[in-house]
Formats: C-alpha cells, sequence, structure tokens
C-alpha cells in the first residue's frame, strides 16, 4: 500500500483521540451547569479518556498483531461510534463517563493501527518522518477543535459536539471499509496465547524502548496539564470568552503542526537523537520560564502561554523521532510495541498529569516541575542509553 494512499487515512486514525479532548473543551463549563456538578467532575472525563486511550492500547496491540489491522481498525470505529451517540443522549455523569471510556477504547484502536502500520510499511527514516506527520496532525484538531466545539455548542447546544465526533468517526470507517488494505506482515507468525507476559516481554524488557517511551509520556503530561487546565485559567481566572480561548488554544497548536512538519528536516539534519534532545532541551526552557514568570509576574494570557509555545515546540520536536525510535527494533511485534508505546506516553502521561493537579501545586508550578526537574535527567541519560541514531 503506497505512502500517498495510507497517509490520508493514518491521519484521520490519529485525530479521534484529540478530536474527542478538544472540541467540547470550550463547552465544559456549560456542562457542569447542566449537570450541576463541580467543574472539577466534567475535567475528569478528560482525564478518563486519555486513561482508556492509553490503557487500552495494552489490550488493542495484541489483536492487531493476531487479527490484522483493518479489522481492529473497524471495530474501533464503531465502538467510537457508540461512545459519541451515548455522550450526546447522556442526562447526567454516569453515561457520560461510560461514553467517554468507550470512545477513548475506539480511539486507542484506530492509533494503534496507524502507527503500526507506519512500522509495517516504512524503513526506520521514512517512519520517523511519518510519525511527526501524524503527531502534527495530532495537533490541526486542537486548532480547529474548539472553534468548531464552541459554534456549534453555541448554535445547537454542547450535545452537537458528540454528534460531530459520531460523524467523523462513521466517515473514517467507510472510508477504511473502502481503501484501507491490511498491513500486517505475512510473515506474522502468531502465537497461541493472546495476552501472555512473553508476547510483551521483548519490548519493556528492551532499555531503548523503555527510555523513549517513558520520555514520551513524561513530556505528554506536560501537554496534558496544559490541555486540563486551560479553560481554568484562561477562561475562569482571567475572564476570557469562548471566543478568545479558541483563538489562543488555535495558535498554540498551529505552533505545534509548524514544528511537527517542520521535524522531518530537522531529523534529516541532526538525526533522531539529536531532534530528541534538542526538544528536550526547550521543554527544560519552557519549565524555567514558567518558574520565573509564575514567581515575579501577575497571572496574563501572554504570561502563561509563552512559555506553552516554548513547551509546544520541544514536544513536537522530541515525541516523532522518540516514537520511531522506540518502535524501530520490534517489526514482528509492531502492534504490540506501538500499543505499549501508546500506554506509557498517554496512559502514563494522564497518571503523572493527574497526581500533579491532585497537589496543591499551580498548573504554572506542575508544568515548571515537569520541565525543569523530570525532563533534565531525562535529557542527561539521552548521552547514556540512547544509540546515535
Amino acid at each position: 500500500m503506497s505512502g500517498a494512499r495510507l497517509l490520508p487515512l493514518l491521519v484521520g486514525c490519529v485525530m479521534l483521540s484529540p478530536l474527542a479532548i478538544d472540541i467540547y473543551l470550550p463547552s465544559l463549563t456549560v456542562m457542569a451547569r447542566e449537570f450541576d456538578v463541580p467543574f472539577s467532575r466534567l475535567q475528569f472525563t478528560v482525564t478518563l479518556l486519555l486513561l482508556s486511550v492509553g490503557l487500552g492500547q495494552v489490550l488493542v496491540g495484541p489483536l492487531t498483531d493476531r487479527f490484522g489491522r483493518r479489522p481492529v481498525l473497524l471495530c474501533g470505529t464503531v465502538v467510537y461510534m457508540a461512545g459519541a451517540l451515548l455522550g450526546m443522549m447522556a442526562t447526567s455523569l454516569g453515561p457520560l463517563y461510560v461514553s467517554r471510556v468507550l470512545q477513548g477504547l475506539g480511539a486507542c484502536a484506530s492509533m494503534t493501527v496507524a502507527f503500526a502500520a507506519v512500522r509495517d510499511c516504512f524503513t526506520a527514516e521514512q517512519g520517523a518522518k511519518l510519525y511527526s506527520y501524524l503527531n502534527g496532525a495530532l495537533c490541526i484538531i486542537p486548532a480547529l477543535a474548539p472553534v468548531i466545539g464552541g459554534s456549534l455548542a453555541v448554535t445547537f447546544g454542547w450535545r452537537s459536539n458528540f454528534a460531530f465526533m459520531f460523524v467523523f468517526a462513521a466517515v473514517l470507517g467507510v472510508a477504511a471499509l473502502w481503501r484501507f488494505a491490511e498491513t500486517r506482515p505475512q510473515d506474522t507468525a502468531p502465537e497461541r496465547r493472546l495476552y501472555h507476559w512473553a508476547r510483551y516481554r521483548p519490548v519493556l524488557t528492551s532499555v531503548r524502548f523503555v527510555y523513549f517511551a517513558g520520555l514520551a509520556g513524561v513530556i505528554m503530561s506536560a501537554i496534558l496539564v496544559y490541555v486540563s487546565t486551560a479553560p481554568v485559567i484562561l477562561v475562569d481566572r482571567l475572564g476570557l470568552s469562548e471566543l478568545a480561548f479558541s483563538g489562543w488554544f488555535g495558535a498554540n497548536a498551529v505552533v505545534n503542526i509548524l514544528a511537527f512538519f517542520f521535524a522531518p528536516r530537522i531529523i534529516h539534519r541532526l538525526g533522531r537523537v539529536g531532534t530528541v534532545r534538542l526538544g528536550l532541551g526547550l521543554i527544560i526552557v519552557s519549565g524555567i520560564l514558567q518558574a520565573l514568570i509564575v514567581t515575579v509576574l501577575p497571572l496574563t494570557s501572554v504570561g502563561f502561554m509563552g512559555p506553552i509555545g516554548v513547551l509546544s515546540v520541544g514536544f513536537s520536536l522530541a515525541l516523532g523521532a522518540a516514537s520511531s525510535l522506540a518502535l524501530e527494533p520490534f517489526r514482528e511485534r509492531a502492534g504490540t510495541a506501538a500499543a505499549l508505546l501508546g500506554a506509557l506516553q498517554l496512559g502514563g502521561g494522564a497518571l503523572l498529569a493527574t497526581l500533579l493537579l491532585a497537589t496543591p501545586l499551580s498548573p504554572q508550578w506542575a508544568l515548571a516541575l515537569i520541565g525543569a526537574v523530570l525532563v533534565s535527567p531525562l535529557l542527561w541519560l539521552s548521552w547514556r542509553v540512547a544509540p546515535a541514531a
């Protein structure tokens, strides 16, 4: 299957997860009032979805290696549609929470298939560039979804956001049914047992995989802290309108997109490990900036979003190259490896973000802790662990 034909489908696959996160962010305060619950209870729906996406991949990965990428993708879109439909009909938090779990499981299936298909079909260097493009596509939705979601909510109510997700997944499912050919290597040897330690052991005992996947989880936690707290800081504390919030959120997403799409050029010049190091360095700078600004200046939109822009560029540069380096050794277990990478990246990142947000730390100090304290040893370890690739 040619890259030109495969890439648009894979872009659609990775968009399901950010769409489920970002399209209804402007409506969270309205939903909290309608359900008559604290805002934090609605905020938990974001964390719940991300945990479902991350941890669900541990279950989905072996399924893609056993049954193939195509059937798992098709089933995933159906589950996602079911979750969107339930969310659209929810009148209390219970059904809404269930809908987010279903959407997370559906999104994790499509994301696992996308990353495994890249490993199936392309060389390591091509894969690093495609991972950057896919991660760039992950940022197109944050640029557009809040604007789309806010417009839909104002015109039709917040439930229209879930209707939009239902239609998007349906279109993706039809496109996959029509255009997505199986990419799993024909010589993949099916293992007798679907879930057992022997399947995961070669991946989880690889120092290279654990380092790059753990790195992805730590830097993802910073993005999740930002996404989870941006509505509180910009709308509730600073009093920005939904339109102004969407503007800031979208502008940062554009920065993400540009960085992701320039990343392949930087990979070509610096190599994959060099690009990871550059990205980590920028994340450390962003953490230091957050600490300095929150210490000496009052809270402003520019003061909060400026370091976020630096964080986003560093994240964009590091993630694609790190994903390629983590998955490269596992051709015969590409689905399982991609699933474990997703679990550590999204599940681990969501868990770390949740723990930090449960502390008395402000969002700015949580971001400073991740960038300046947690990422610094990862940069140092890159010279001890990472290959010259």
